[in-house]
């Protein structure tokens, strides 16, 4: 349990703040008081604001000025976040700041080095995060009992997101980076941790094969990693819409075994197969997101991803563009 009671402001009440993080703070009474609330859609947020109590804000100033908020969630498109995050380090706050932590390379560069200046914590809710057994898979691959890591591999064919319009920003290349950007980058964190190893390159395919959305529609990211690790990331949003199909799975191949991950995680030796149990359901994992970042603040608690892991993901999916753009494999630029 918390040693307070944290006041809380949100930045950004769409649907990841109503169906994500909303639930899971709502179950975390007198560990959290939500005081503000902001979106530049006023609707969202007086909605926000009539579904929690919370102020609702027509300027976002105020709630970095005010003394009772000591965490910020900042949950806006990747691309409007460089400024409040500027703000609230600005201002001692600390931060929940959602994947991807930024757009670009240099807006990535930019929050990096405010969070690092000013000190503050800042939890990026990757999906190896919020269930319990993602977050044991890195640490029973990098035990050496499965023999070396070789290779991560990701699958994922769907239609696109069906709970927000065709025209939404998540599906525009420019301001999402498209597929790979927005849902790819949960796994391309979680390569990172399973391998051990920093990227070396990158080559990207894709293509917009449908029309539907405004961005490549089928994507395959191939990274190497130093060491000899390579990792396959393939995401397609092709299926129509009104085709109720998903196909997908993710692999971690090992010299002496495979670990298979989601829908639950299992891992496949000579001696048969072993399940990794799940101890968390429905909204825990949220929670536990943001108890790691209170324990992070009070005593030094390590997080299990920070404005680091946010970094190097960021720097994959920039080579990543720039292989898009050039039709080569280019290197990987990791920064300090």
């Amino acid at each position: 349990m918390s040693k307070k009671c944290y006041g809380l402001g949100v930045i950004g009440c769409g649907v990841i703040w109503e169906v994500g993080h909303m639930p899971g703070l709502q179950k975390m009474d007198g560990e959290f008081k939500l005081q503000y609330v902001y979106d530049i859609n006023p609707a969202l947020t007086e909605k926000a604001a009539n579904q929690t109590g919370a102020k609702a804000l027509t300027d976002p100033d105020e709630m970095f000025e005010s003394k009772d908020v000591d965490i910020v969630a900042i949950l806006t498109p990747p691309f409007a976040r460089v400024e409040y995050v500027k703000k609230a380090c600005a201002a001692g706050k600390h931060l929940m700041l959602e994947k991807p932590m930024a757009r670009t390379i240099d807006q990535a560069l930019e929050i990096h080095s405010s969070i690092r200046t000013s000190g503050a914590k800042c939890f990026i809710p990757f999906a190896r995060t919020g269930r319990s057994d993602f977050l044991k898979v890195p640490r029973i691959i990098q035990s050496g009992d499965l023999g070396d890591p070789l290779a991560f591999i990701h699958i994922h064919i769907t239609g696109p997101y069906p709970w927000i319009p065709l025209d939404h920003w998540m599906h525009d290349q420019d301001k999402s980076g498209g597929p790979i950007f927005d849902f790819s980058i949960h796994f391309i964190e979680m390569a990172r941790a399973c391998l051990g190893a920093e990227a070396e390159s990158v080559i990207y395919g894709g293509a917009a094969t449908t029309g539907r959305v405004q961005s490549d529609d089928q994507v395959t990211a191939l990274v190497h990693y130093k060491g000899g690790g390579f990792a396959e990331f393939t995401k397609s949003w092709a299926i129509p819409p009104q085709v109720k199909f998903g196909h997908g799975g993710t692999f971690v191949i090992c010299r002496d075994a495979v670990v298979t991950i989601d829908p639950k995680v299992e891992i496949h030796t000579a001696d048969g197969v072993r399940e990794v149990t799940r101890d968390d359901t429905g909204h825990e994992g949220r929670i536990r997101q943001y108890r790691n970042l209170i324990s992070a603040i009070e005593d030094g608690t390590p997080l299990f991803a920070s404005e680091l892991e946010g970094l190097r993901t960021i720097e994959i999916l920039d080579a990543a563009e720039r292989s898009r753009a050039s039709g080569r494999r280019e290197p990987v630029h990791l920064h300090n």
